[in-house]
């Protein structure tokens, strides 16, 4: 970081995290964009974004990008300092048109300079992940810069986690399905280009395609919920209708492959659209044709286990009865692909999903793996606003009461949300075990309520983490809800792969299919 220089600024656009200035250094007459944090204690995020940001200046060209020049201190503040190629922010442009579509002359130019830019991001070995009005500047000939290369990626795939959407990096109005997690997909190029569909969307209608009240609400339109078209909307050629409908779609597979494709088929409405004032319908993505092997990640020969896991879980949603799923298979055959496909079908009823893996050299640790899954549900809690902390903590304290030493215990994160705890007393090893099991049991239930349905999932299962779904099983507290998962594999049946001494074999007071009474199990075989 360079020392501290002075400039003089004007600010073009305010935001939570950062502001946006135009000005100029003393003693220096070429213009520059500075960025700047607009809290007083910024997060480390906001920090990283900036030094990520600066971190990409050899790969950015003016020609189509806002290029780096210094990551410095302004009055006490980290700020970035950029090369102004001139223009104004895209969306002051559409503020001033107060939801008004753009005219239309006026918008392909606008598209093409976009998808001009966005191509050679691409180009770069580059992913934007954060395509939105607010990080592109347009002039009056139509010429496109992106700015906002924060949380750019410079691997060609990268698979999002499916963490809360109040932490996802990006922005959620813009967002591609597969950025949010819940589709099981990976992010790549084609992800900017569902991004740039939602901003072309907007200069179409004066709208953006969806309207959502919070986070878990903009995840599930992008990942459920179609569009109107823009001819529907508005006057729209039917050809531009169906270009912004295709960058679009939920599978990354049905939109452009590339932006060069979108490119000639914008410069294509503009020359029918200026020489006769319309545009005849054609057949998009002719000259659409990706330069790399991009192998769609569709599940293939599976759709009878994802039915089968689908249907247990809108059986258990509808009637409140609690359901074990066993999915079985060998190391490496898909078991967590199969069931990571319920990440979709969550968003709707707001469920819940917690993971844990069993560590063969962790069991001797009582408890790892449901540990493990657990602390993903606090640690999701704590991210939530003041007020959705406050209604958890009321809720798991209510849960434990006089014992949430015990769950601290096995998950520290816990004291975070309910506070420091008194010590339990002792008691003899069986009423000890009698009371974890209780309050365990209790504590799982206040995350599996009819409002918020859970899925624990657990691989591979061990007698003793099975004892305790199976003593929470039978809890009226969590009968309500949670459909269990755990991968079962068949290492632990009789063909052992593993080098084990002997073949694994569920004792008889533990086995899933004989112990569980009154709860359905189903066995699916990956």
């Amino acid at each position: 970081m360079t020392e501290p220089s002075g400039y003089v600024l004007e600010p073009l656009r305010e935001g939570p995290d950062f502001t946006l200035y135009r000005g100029r250094q003393h003693g220096n007459p070429s213009p520059v964009l500075v960025i700047a944090l607009s809290a007083e204690q910024p997060s480390p995020q906001a920090l990283r974004r900036l030094e990520h940001e600066y971190s990409l200046a050899s790969e950015l060209d003016p020609s189509w990008a806002a290029k780096p020049l210094a990551l410095t201190r302004h009055e006490g503040r980290t700020i970035l300092v950029l090369k102004d190629p001139g223009g104004e922010p895209l969306d002051r442009v559409l503020e001033r048109d107060q939801g008004h579509p753009l005219e239309l002359t006026r918008f392909l130019r606008i598209a093409i300079g976009l998808a001009t830019a966005l191509g050679q991001v691409h180009r770069q070995g580059l992913i934007h992940k954060d395509i939105k009005p607010a990080n592109v500047l347009v002039d009056d000939a139509g010429n496109a810069w992106l700015t906002g290369f924060g949380i750019a990626s410079q691997l060609p795939r990268e698979r999002q986690l499916p963490v809360p959407p109040e932490i996802i990096a990006g922005t959620l109005a813009y967002m591609a399905p597969e950025q949010t997690g819940r589709m099981n997909r990976s992010t790549d190029a084609r992800s900017d280009l569902y991004s740039l569909g939602v901003t072309l969307y907007q200069m179409l209608t004066g709208a953006l395609p969806f309207a959502a009240a919070d986070p878990l609400e903009w995840v599930h339109c992008h990942i459920a919920r179609q569009p109107i078209p823009p001819v529907d909307r508005a006057a729209v050629p039917d050809p531009l209708s169906a270009i912004t409908m295709k960058l679009l779609a939920k599978n990354a597979e049905e939109r452009y492959q590339t932006a060069s494709g979108l490119e000639a088929e914008l410069r294509r409405c503009l020359a029918e659209w200026e020489s006769h004032g319309r545009i005849d319908p054609f057949p998009l993505g002719a000259h659409d044709s990706s330069d790399r092997l991009l192998i769609p990640e569709k599940l293939y020969g599976r759709e009878r286990e994802i039915d089968a896991l689908l249907a247990a879980f809108d059986r258990v949603v509808a009637n409140g009865t609690p359901e074990l799923l066993l999915v079985s298979g060998y190391s490496g055959v898909g078991k967590s692909s199969v069931v990571n496909e319920l990440h979709k079908v969550l968003v709707p009823p707001r469920g819940l999903f917690a993971a844990g893996k069993f560590d063969q050299y962790k069991r001797d640790i009582p408890y790892t793996t449901l540990a493990q899954a657990l602390r993903t549900l606090v640690r999701q809690t704590l991210v939530k606003n003041e007020a959705e902390v406050g209604q958890w903590r009321s809720a798991l304290a209510e849960a434990v009461g006089p014992n949430g030493q015990l769950i601290i215990s096995l998950i520290p994160e816990v004291e975070f949300i309910i506070g420091k705890q008194p010590p339990v007393p002792d008691l003899p090893p069986q009423d000890a075990q009698n009371r974890f099991h209780m309050v365990f049991r209790r504590f799982l239930g206040a995350f599996a309520r009819p409002e918020h349905p859970l899925i624990p999932d657990a691989q591979p299962y061990m007698p003793s983490p099975f004892k305790r779904i199976r003593a929470c099983s039978r809890g009226r507290s969590i009968c309500s809800r949670p459909p269990f998962l755990p991968p079962w594999p068949a290492e632990f049946g009789p063909r052992n792969r593993r080098g084990l001494r002997r073949p694994f074999s569920w004792p008889p007071d533990v086995h899933p299919k004989a112990s569980l009474a009154g709860v359905r199990t189903v066995s699916i075989h990956a």
